[in-house]
């Protein structure tokens, strides 16, 4: 499967949202990230300012310890998003349940997130047996969505267009919440890469919506 820009695009989005690690970390503190970003970005033709944004907000972290800004950046994850308390919900069912007015939300088990899960089978993208995860975690959602973008030859033999599965997945799935968790992280954080991340993801989006 040839990857695409498209493609790239969403995957950094992936790894800028995935469970902190030391590699993001190091991806980070090495400039990295923000050069693949910037690489890609220009690929697609999309507008400098939102890719410079990005990389000039990150640029506190250049050349830091990476095991220290992982520190940093999981205590945050860990404010915004894991606790029960967290302030801000990063799986599309809880996001938009709780958007509707809903308190209490069952995780994994409720009307979006597992749309999500059927749309993802119908794409023959299943959870491992042993996995209980959830599958419409933001940064597997982008994942999925990467994958679409290179246009996966097993979906073509079976008669289904990639592309045209992506242009669906983000108007029903990726614009309905994917904007408003970018506005609560904005909104709940003061961490630079947080920040910056909300802000990059964000444009992306709206360039998505325009296209």
């Amino acid at each position: 499967m040839a990857q695409t820009n498209l493609g790239n695009m969403f995957r950094l989005f992936s790894t800028v949202w995935e469970p902190v690690s030391l590699r993001q970390a190091d991806l980070v503190v090495s400039g990295t990230l923000q050069s693949d970003a910037k690489v890609v970005w220009e690929a697609l033709g999309l507008p400098a300012a939102p890719v410079e944004a990005f990389a000039d907000d990150l640029s506190s972290y250049l050349g830091r310890d990476a095991n220290e800004v992982m520190h940093e950046l999981r205590r945050e994850e860990t404010r915004l998003f894991l606790t029960p308390q967290a302030l801000v919900a990063n799986t599309e069912g809880i996001w938009r349940k709780k958007a509707e007015g809903y308190k209490i939300v069952s995780f994994m088990i409720n009307s979006y997130s597992l749309e999500v899960a059927d749309f993802m089978r119908q794409c023959g993208v299943v959870k491992a047996q042993d996995k209980n995860e959830c599958l419409d975690y933001v940064h597997t959602e982008c994942e999925f969505a990467g994958m679409l973008a290179d246009g996966p030859e097993y979906l073509a033999k079976a008669g289904k267009d990639p592309i045209a599965l992506l242009d669906q997945f983000v108007e029903e799935h990726l614009t309905r919440w994917l904007p408003g968790f970018c506005a609560d992280v904005a909104r709940e954080t003061a961490s630079p890469y947080h920040t910056a991340s909300a802000a990059f993801f964000a444009a992306f989006l709206r360039e998505l919506q325009e296209d």
